[in-house]
């Protein structure tokens, strides 16, 4: 399954109250036979929209005449901290495309930060610095708020072997996750897994505009 189709599955059913609340060990387990479950049974959930629909909301979110919160001070000091985390999320040898960022937050914090519309914009800042064309989305659920960046331009052909490599390398360790989890066992025996690793390093950037600015969130 493609990943923008298997995200937006994750997502219709949570919105559905289908995914249990913690996801340890078990959690896991019951939470991969609800996904798999939905999958059988049309219905349960709303259907998941389709990676143009996803794009048409994009578009429609980045037109709407709303006030530019790109000079917003916290915007760009949060933009400012999370360049070099995107930097880094580009593929080794693949010229600086291909980089993208996901991380699930705590509506809490989500909200501290002034909300999504912001975190948003702040990485569409940092990204273009970075010389991307950018796409982002943002997801709020009742228990998590789900923010993502990519670059989506299409790379030279002389970084096509870096990018599918790194593509390879993603769906190797992606495999070897599901594989644990068939098999009942504990993916947290594997360590953090590549969200949640963005999702540190997307906190890490945080804590970094907070001590550099610490009464502009105030």
């Amino acid at each position: 399954m493609a990943y923008q189709k298997a995200l937006a599955h994750v997502i219709a059913c949570s919105e559905a109250g289908l995914l249990p609340a913690r996801l340890d060990g078990e959690g896991m387990d019951k939470a991969l036979a609800a996904l798999q479950q939905a999958l059988r049974a049309p219905g349960p959930t709303k259907p998941a929209p389709t990676v143009s629909e996803l794009k048409a909301t994009e578009v429609t979110t980045t037109t709407a005449k709303k006030p530019s919160l790109s000079k917003d001070p916290r915007c760009v000091a949060l933009s400012d901290a999370l360049k070099p985390i995107l930097a880094g999320t580009c593929p080794e040898g693949a010229g600086g495309y291909g980089g993208a960022l996901q991380a699930n937050l705590h509506p809490a914090d989500v909200e501290a930060l002034g909300g999504v519309a912001l975190i948003r914009a702040a990485m569409r800042r940092a990204a273009r610095q970075l010389g991307w064309r950018v796409q982002t989305l943002g997801h709020a659920g009742e228990r998590v708020v789900l923010v993502l960046v990519h670059d989506i331009r299409e790379a030279p052909a002389q970084f096509a072997d870096a990018l599918k490599e790194e593509h390879m390398r993603r769906a190797a360790e992606m495999n070897e996750r599901i594989s644990a989890v068939m098999g009942k066992k504990s993916p947290t025996a594997m360590g953090p897994s590549p969200v949640e690793r963005q999702t540190e390093a997307f906190l890490q950037a945080v804590r970094s505009a907070f001590a550099a600015h610490p009464t502009m969130w105030s």
